[in-house]
């Protein structure tokens, strides 16, 4: 799941230094012994606390204060009465920083881990992570409710004995359909494809794809003139096309997976990989698609699409955010009107089926320290507790109720100025906005968000489940396969993105090329596939 949701892929970290945030207030303000009202009735926050929080973002910086800077975390740490130290990480740094701190016992008091099941046992097995209180999931009922959303909270509890980490839920208060698709959605222009003769569909086949990317670089509706490359997209996203025909390609999940004779299979080597190689090969020579899309970083491929108007097609979020940060840029950049130019298009396998491994439905786990004192412990528990309540979550994502939202019966009213984002104008990210279930849960209610985006965000991840079977698009993902560890599997590891993109703009023949690959790598993959069917 690593760079997963989100939302949270898209944005840039400042790295390196930490921020010791300012003295907070010690006691003035903070909520007593049966101040306030709701959740913080009869409780007592009068003593002071500072604790240390290490996160990956996106967008720790040096000039924000998460303590005292702004109207909403003074609000937070004074009802709460703590000072947090943050401790910021990149996505590069992330897992192998906090690796090590974890196994020197050097661990902040609180923080995201990158969760990997088998590390996770050994640092549960050895003590360098804090266990839980027994009784916590009575004495923290919120808290404990949204953790469960997230399947691998019991099976851990089980499998250590006892809680040590508390995954954080993609979706738990709204979630859209039973089968979780991850995000990647194909953005086209209509008005391109209107000029060129070419019908959208609501969900298209990859050779549709290309097709629609054919006729529209011959017509050029757009102008953009005899390098017109119509599909711009780095290669992250690019390989999308590869899960789109092989959901177990390997792209933001597992690459092997159970076939229908009960074997398990590497997806790489699948006759589905060839299919879509082939496809994408002799579109990438026939100059559909950018000649150096391996070279592209987030976000040019975007800025290419809504910036420069040059690319007629990009894969990115589905996601309400997304729409209208590519609404918003249209009519700045370019003048258009969105709803008159783009379309969300679901991507279809050559089969006519969606394609996608299940989402496990978390995304980082929060975890302590063992040198953590129980004090810290419960104060951080029970603010993890209150973000995951209705009236916490409303805080969160629509900021101050009364000032920036109100409710009208049950509907959200958002207060905020037209283009006015709620995470600019506060220090939200990253330290509260995930603090446990992830802003991806809110899309479908937030105010701050066209309710046309907000549908069709839904509508998407329906559409997806209803274009799949069971075998295209399982239910729940092969927890053989998520929990695998071993040191064969760590040395298969690659980055399936990169080396599907090789192979993409590889001269010669993409089948002798594929073969060949598939025979050199087949020495790391077949230990793998042999533990797993022994299991």
């Amino acid at each position: 799941m690593k760079k997963l949701t989100l939302i949270t892929a898209i944005f840039v970290l400042a790295a390196g230094l930490v921020f010791a945030g300012g003295g907070g207030d010690k006691g003035g303000g903070s909520r007593a012994s049966g101040a306030g009202e709701g959740w913080f009735a009869g409780r007592n926050f009068s003593k002071h606390l500072d604790i240390e929080f290490a996160s990956p973002g996106p967008g720790i910086d040096e000039g924000k204060d998460y303590n005292n800077g702004d109207d909403w975390v003074k609000k937070w740490t004074r009802n709460f009465n703590i000072t947090f130290n943050i401790t910021p990480f990149t996505w590069e740094n992330w897992a192998e920083r906090l690796r090590i701190w974890i196994n020197s016992g050097d661990a902040p008091e609180m923080f995201v881990y990158d969760y990997n099941h088998g590390e996770a046992q050994n640092y549960a097995e050895q003590g360098l992570v804090k266990k839980l209180p027994g009784d916590w999931k009575t004495k923290y009922p919120n808290l404990a409710r949204a953790a469960a959303d997230a399947p691998l909270s019991a099976m851990t509890e089980k499998a250590f004995g006892g809680t040590y980490f508390l995954f954080r839920p993609i979706y738990s208060n709204n979630r859209p359909t039973d089968k979780l698709s991850p995000h990647a959605s194909l953005y086209l222009r209509k008005d391109w494809a209107k000029a060129a003769g070419v019908q959208i569909k609501s969900a298209m086949k990859i050779s549709e794809i290309l097709d629609y990317a054919r006729k529209v670089k011959a017509a050029d509706p757009g102008k953009v003139g005899p390098n017109f490359t119509p599909i711009v997209v780095r290669t992250g996203n690019f390989s999308y096309f590869f899960h789109y025909n092989n959901g177990f390609a390997g792209i933001n999940g597992p690459t092997y997976y159970k076939g229908s004779d009960g074997k398990y299979r590497w997806a790489g080597a699948d006759q589905s990989t060839l299919q879509t190689l082939r496809l994408l090969s002799a579109a990438y020579r026939e100059g559909l698609i950018d000649r150096e899309f391996y070279t592209i970083q987030d976000p040019d491929d975007l800025g290419a699409f809504y910036t420069s108007g040059r690319s007629a097609a990009i894969i990115t979020d589905g996601m309400a955010w997304r729409m209208t940060e590519v609404e918003q840029h249209f009519k700045a950049d370019l003048g258009l009107n969105y709803e008159d130019v783009v379309e969300v298009v679901t991507v279809l396998g050559e089969d006519g089926y969606y394609h996608a491994a299940p989402l496990t439905n978390f995304w980082g786990a929060m975890a302590f320290s063992p040198k953590i004192s129980n004090e810290k412990l419960d104060r951080a528990l029970q603010m993890l507790d209150y973000s995951c309540t209705e009236e916490g979550q409303l805080e969160i994502r629509c900021g101050i109720k009364g000032v920036d939202w109100e409710l009208n019966g049950t509907e959200i009213v958002s207060h905020l100025k037209s283009g006015e984002s709620l995470w600019d104008k506060y220090a939200l990210l990253p330290v509260y906005v995930n603090m446990l279930i992830l802003s991806d849960d809110f899309q479908f209610r937030d105010p701050n968000y066209k309710a046309v985006f907000r549908n069709k965000t839904k509508e998407n991840y329906v559409l997806r489940a209803n274009s799949s079977t069971s075998q295209t698009f399982p239910a729940e993902p092969d927890w053989n396969v998520v929990l695998h560890s071993s040191r064969a599997l760590n040395l298969a590891s690659m980055v399936m993105a990169d080396e599907y993109a090789a192979l993409v703009i590889k001269p010669g023949d993409p089948e002798a090329n594929w073969r060949t690959w598939v025979n050199e790598k087949m020495p790391l993959i077949q230990p793998v596939l042999d533990e797993l069917n022994a299991k």
